[in-house]
């Protein structure tokens, strides 16, 4: 096979400089078909280069010499990353850092130029000597939807220095300072350098260049920016707009991970709203583009385009930081009136005159900070409802108990869906099993994930090898095992009944579960009004002798909820093994072995009428352990033994 050793350089379109990334080898006038599959298996990853035809040099679309036959590039080595902020370096640098790069330069090509030097032929032995790295598939950048314009986009600001001073416990005033201040923004690079230097050209983007002009949400940028990042439209649920969305995944590689959002988990969430019976609902405006941000880091919300680039001047939707900002002004607007969830505002009341008193508050904060919001769907603004959809869940607060379920029309679209054939048909792309299994709110259905056993660990392993992968295939056809699918198919059946889940807390029966396990032995005891009033222990044989001791101690839980819970209600659990405590809370487990456990114990359970409460002890305050370390159980009824800890038991979750 003839070859060409060429020197190349990839030109950053946004700046006037080249450097030298990669060396390649490039075959003209072959097909990727025309090479033996042993031959293309040694030389890593073809990457076709788009044929030009012009001969022009196109700002943002990459410029070339004059090319009418299709040609394909074999990278020897991958761009590699000398620091953050996008700087590129020789192959000969570390390449442990060539992951990163590569998931970030998905989509570049487009901003790209290759120039060639005087070439030198060199025969295949030569190349096949040379040191390889993993190549990196580079495509154009993601196409805006076609025929769909931006959504209404507010040209409103909010007054964010009237919202910090709302804030009565300081958590917005916290992260207050990434949109503000230039010197607080800077100090979150992980690497501490903020220069930046990263360009990803967009695609199709250009028509929307005056409506984002005329809203005042992005302006053209006058001097290079920081990081100039590709932008792309994602439909709206209406199907007829579409919503800007900025890849900030260079940016979000730069800087130190966000704090914690204070997103409330979405069972707290639901149980907060069935403690009350009446709600007003509504939603921001373009939520996000009402947040300002200082000019001076507006440079860092660079968008790339043909001609000129952007810079946006609100909330970047993408940057990592943002929900967390979102959700935090939120929380300060609904304090003590209601709930948050980012850009959903849920005023609750527990009689009418209740509600709406807390919506004359909620009112008065937003105008005061202005925050322009709008009702959901055909409601009316500030109409207080006992009956709404939220969330993706339908509520039903009039009922004689509070109740619940999946929202109808995304229950149907999920049911019915392309994604859902294929993958039970057993051949799906990856991309299709990642939308419907991330699709499965369990929560709303009050269906622990633990009796999903083989459908929880299918997607464990499909996601592992999905990161794992410098350049993840998400069009793959993936083989779903049956029983994944027969899981899946019965949880479809769940959706597609769609019932309604009763609210409220159940009574508590009065009793504590103590459980524990050691290397050889297990122990559970029931405390009821000071004493032991039952317990079991017994010594782990066959496979459960070397089985981990998480789940050894689920094996302990498991036996302690069969043999000695009867009662129906809320039955407390005191577990000193961390992992099993947030199983139980979150009702499956990473272990597949654990999983199975578990759901034996949620079935028994639930049969019952009891709902499980796990909390955390420490392994000095469990009175089971003595009882898995050679201590037979005593006769029953008995007292209390003392505890090693005095510590207090607490509930993690």
């Amino acid at each position: 096979m003839a070859v060409t050793w060429t020197r190349a350089w990839w030109r950053w379109t946004g700046g006037p400089t080249t450097r030298p990334v990669e060396r390649v080898v490039r075959v003209d006038g072959r097909s990727r078909a025309d090479e033996p599959d042993d031959e293309r298996q040694a030389f890593g990853r073809w990457v076709r280069k788009r044929p030009r035809v012009d001969g022009g040099k196109r700002r943002g679309d990459g410029c070339g010499r004059r090319s009418l036959s299709p040609t394909w590039v074999l990278a020897v080595g991958g761009p590699q990353s000398a620091g953050r902020g996008g700087r590129v370096g020789g192959v000969d640098r570390d390449a442990s850092r060539l992951a990163g790069l590569q998931r970030r330069l998905q989509g570049i090509a487009g901003g790209l130029a290759v120039y060639d030097e005087a070439p030198d032929n060199v025969s295949s032995s030569t190349y096949s000597s040379t040191p390889s790295l993993p190549g990196c598939r580079v495509a154009p950048g993601r196409r805006a939807d076609a025929g769909l314009p931006l959504a209404r986009v507010t040209s409103n600001r909010i007054d964010v220095e009237a919202l910090a001073a709302m804030d009565g416990v300081g958590r917005f005033r916290e992260v207050l300072p990434m949109l503000m201040d230039p010197v607080a923004f800077a100090e979150a690079f992980v690497s501490g350098d903020a220069a930046g230097g990263c360009r990803v050209p967009s695609r199709g983007m250009e028509r929307h260049r005056a409506t984002l002009r005329s809203c005042g949400v992005a302006s053209d940028a006058r001097s290079r920016p920081a990081f100039a990042m590709k932008a792309f439209t994602t439909p709206k649920k209406d199907g007829r707009t579409a919503r800007l969305v900025l890849d900030a995944r260079p940016l979000n590689d730069a800087m130190r991970r966000p704090p914690s959002m204070d997103l409330p988990r979405l069972r707290d969430f639901i149980a907060e709203v069935e403690r009350h019976r009446f709600a007003m609902q509504c939603d921001g405006v373009s939520y996000f583009y009402q947040f300002p941000v200082d000019a001076s880091i507006s440079r860092y919300f660079g968008i790339g385009m043909k001609g000129c680039d952007m810079l946006l001047n609100v909330l970047c939707m993408g940057w990592s930081w943002a929900p967390c900002i979102a959700q935090r002004a939120s929380n300060v607007l609904v304090r003590d009136l209601g709930l948050a969830w980012v850009d959903n505002f849920l005023v609750l009341g527990g009689t009418l005159d209740e509600a709406e008193r807390n919506v004359a508050v909620f009112r008065k904060r937003a105008q005061a900070a202005r925050v322009e919001v709008r009702a959901e769907g055909d409601d009316a603004l500030w109409q207080v409802r006992s009956r709404f959809v939220c969330v993706g869940v339908e509520f039903d607060l009039a009922a004689e108990t509070q109740r619940h379920r999946l929202d109808p029309a995304w229950a149907e679209r999920w049911v019915d869906g392309s994604g859902m054939t294929a993958v039970l048909s057993g051949r799906a792309t990856a991309r299709q099993f990642a939308e419907v299994f991330g699709g499965a709110v369990w929560d709303i259905l009050a269906v622990p994930r633990c009796h999903f056993a083989a459908l929880l660990s299918f997607a464990g392993r499909l996601g592992g090898r999905m990161v794992g992968a410098a350049a993840p295939v998400w069009d793959e056809v993936v083989d779903v095992p049956p029983s994944a699918r027969r899981e899946l198919g019965a949880l479809r059946k769940i959706v597609r009944e769609n019932p309604w889940v009763v609210g409220g807390v159940p009574e508590d029966t009065g009793s504590v579960l103590w459980t524990d396990a050691s290397s050889r032995a297990w122990a559970a005891l029931l405390e009821a009004e000071g004493r032991f009033v039952d317990g079991r222990q017994g010594v782990f044989a066959g496979p459960d002798a070397d089985a981990h001791i998480n789940l050894k101690e689920m094996l302990a839980f498991a036996e302690g909820v069969v043999r000695l819970c009867w009662a129906p209600g809320a039955q407390r659990c005191r577990i000193d093994n961390a992992a099993v405590v947030g199983a139980v809370a979150k009702g499956s487990s990473s272990s597949y072995a654990a999983n199975r456990v578990l759901s034996r114990s949620l079935r028994v359970a639930g049969r019952r009428g009891i709902v499980l409460r796990p909390d955390w002890v420490p392994s000095g305050g469990q009175l089971a352990d003595p009882y898995t370390r050679g201590t037979s159980l005593p006769r029953f009824p008995a007292q209390l033994p003392l505890p090693r800890s005095r510590a207090t038991p607490f509930d993690l979750f």
